[in-house]
């Protein structure tokens, strides 16, 4: 009796190990589909492999991981942390080390940092560099790191390109597209910038708004392509008597152009103003209905402050109206102890 019940205990304690061993042996095929579905993809994804024992410097990788800076893996040999030290680029390591550190104080969930590394014909190839620890020797000490390289340099040209496609888009943005000078956008943020310099320093600041003569009859007689022709000559014009790197000339909006003159006085504007009115002159560009010669001129109007920045506009527009009432082609400045009385005089046109 004792005989069969240790019979029958042995053979219910062997099925139950070969259920065991069945289950195993289908969770080991399970394993190997899944390893073997792991490889096609990151296979497909070019994608380079790195798993790092951090104490001991030893590192392994994959043929990708070599592939990425234009090695085998027999051509690198054995490999360790040295090797990844030898390749990468010298000014990318103490950022590197200083996003390793943070992973392993347990500030981040992973390491993610996009670096150079060398390729074996010369150049540099960008690479996403990803990581995470997953044994610990003790708190914020790694044992053992995994993590993938992806070869990222197409995008990083990709955004090169679109970083300088949207700079001169953005340099467009603030360029008028008949006069070739700056745009009333432009104008704005320069007067914004100009102004708060000068009331740091308290230094002046002088405007010139110009004003083509008898435009709306130019465009009437010569058509509006001609009309356009010939405010890009005056534009151009106006450019060319600006010597200085801080001047700037943009144009505010139909025939109207503006000048701002930072460090000068009203006489040194005035001065420039006078060049403006000769050079356009000196362009000879026909006008039937300009009493000077049939040719095309300018008004200009200026003002000149220290203090009254959010007045200086309007003092330079009311200088100009007075240009325009006083005959046309010259220049009036604003004065503050004789401020022009616009209600006198009927209003010109323009």
């Amino acid at each position: 009796m004792a005989e069969d019940t240790y019979l029958l205990t042995m053979i219910n304690t062997i099925e139950s190990l070969q259920d065991k061993i069945k289950t195993l042996e289908s969770r080991i095929l399970e394993l190997k589909f899944h390893e073997k579905q792991l490889e096609l993809v990151i296979e497909s994804t070019a994608v380079g492999i790195w798993d790092w024992q951090v104490q001991t410097g030893e590192l392994v990788v994959n043929e990708r991981w070599a592939n990425i800076i234009g090695y085998t893996l027999e051509e690198l040999g054995e490999v360790s942390i040295d090797t990844w030290m030898k390749y990468a680029h010298p000014e990318d390591l103490k950022e590197s080390n200083r996003l390793l550190e943070k992973h392993w104080a347990g500030k981040t969930e992973c390491y993610i940092f996009e670096t150079r590394m060398k390729h074996k014909r010369g150049h540099w190839v960008w690479v996403y560099d990803t990581g995470k620890v997953i044994e610990w020797e003790s708190k914020s000490v790694p044992k053992r790191m995994i993590g993938t390289h992806l070869d990222i340099s197409d995008k990083k040209e990709y955004i090169a390109k679109l970083d300088a496609a949207n700079k001169k888009l953005m340099a467009f943005s603030y360029v008028d597209s008949l006069t070739q000078i700056p745009n009333r956008r432009a104008y704005e943020e320069r007067f914004l910038s100009i102004i708060g310099s000068a009331k740091r320093s308290q230094n002046t600041v002088s405007l010139l708004i110009i004003d083509v003569d008898h435009f709306k009859k130019y465009n009437d007689y010569y058509g509006h392509e001609k009309g356009d022709e010939a405010l890009f000559k005056v534009a151009q014009a106006i450019k060319s008597v600006l010597t200085r790197k801080t001047d700037f000339v943009a144009r505010y909006g139909g025939e109207e152009i503006v000048v701002l003159l930072p460090f000068t006085t009203l006489e040194g504007a005035e001065i420039t103003a006078e060049k403006i009115i000769q050079r356009i002159m000196d362009e000879r560009i026909e006008h039937v209905h300009s009493q000077y010669d049939g040719m095309l001129t300018v008004s200009i109007g200026v003002a000149s402050t220290s203090s009254q920045f959010d007045d200086l506009f309007d003092h330079a527009d009311t200088a100009l109206y007075v240009a325009k009432n006083n005959g046309r082609n010259r220049v009036e400045a604003y004065s503050n102890y004789q401020p022009p009385i616009r209600v006198l005089s009927p209003s010109p046109t323009p």
